[in-house]
């Protein structure tokens, strides 16, 4: 079994004064893969507040998209994704959570926790569009270097050195995808498909087909699935 802890601001403008009600439920489908197994879908909070004036509604969610290896998976037959219990507090006028999810079938690790503010939603979002944009033009482009500075700027490739996490989701059409849990990292000096899957852990395989095996150099950006 693997604990995934999901934390989520919900902004409310700084209004809310009491809260009357929440709930956090799953909504999730699974499918079998060459590779393993997928879980994709959503969890949705739901809930009712009072601002100064009035009874206010407020209706968020965060979408999923969890894949795991048959080398990860100890039952078919269970896995799946459930929410077990969340937490919350009041910052501000606003709705701070944290949402514990299991994923069951899987082999025990340690666990995770994946940002899914509404600010860092809104930052990671707009850098990657553009870096759908760039890996769209890249793949248009053959024996050539693609020019990352007309794409994303330098301050944004080294924020992307590192690991990135958020909380959008994939589809099997990866020219048309929604966005996913994943990780952004930018190709250095004698990078590989391999050391770069040493790296995250992954399977070598199912990295080069989230990239559709496109060549490396230096200043390219690979997307890295989240694998169990």
């Amino acid at each position: 079994m693997q604990k995934i802890f999901f934390k989520k601001t919900v902004d409310l403008n700084h209004q809310l004064h009491e809260l009357i009600s929440i709930s956090v439920d799953e909504s999730i489908s699974y499918k079998m893969e060459s590779q393993g197994m997928r879980a994709v879908g959503s969890i949705m909070i739901n809930g009712e507040y009072k601002d100064l004036e009035k009874k206010q509604q407020f209706h968020e969610s965060i979408d999923l998209d969890i894949f795991a290896l048959f080398e990860k998976i100890t039952d078919k037959r269970d896995f799946h994704v459930k929410v077990e219990d969340f937490d919350y507090h009041l910052i501000d006028g606003n709705l701070s959570l944290i949402i514990q999810a299991f994923v069951y079938g899987v082999q025990d690790d340690e666990d995770r926790v994946i940002e899914a503010t509404e600010k860092n939603l809104r930052e990671e979002t707009d850098a990657v569009e553009e870096i759908e944009k760039l890996l769209r033009e890249e793949e248009k482009v053959t024996n050539e270097t693609p020019v990352i500075s007309e794409a994303v700027n330098s301050e944004k490739i080294n924020q992307l050195s590192e690991p990135q996490t958020i909380d959008t989701s994939f589809s099997d059409d990866h020219d048309d995808e929604d966005l996913g849990v994943y990780y952004f990292y930018v190709v250095q000096d004698g990078d590989s498909y391999e050391t770069i899957a040493k790296r995250y852990q992954i399977d070598e395989y199912a990295l080069k087909d989230y990239n559709h095996d496109r060549s490396l150099t230096t200043g390219t950006i690979v997307i890295v699935p989240y694998m169990l």
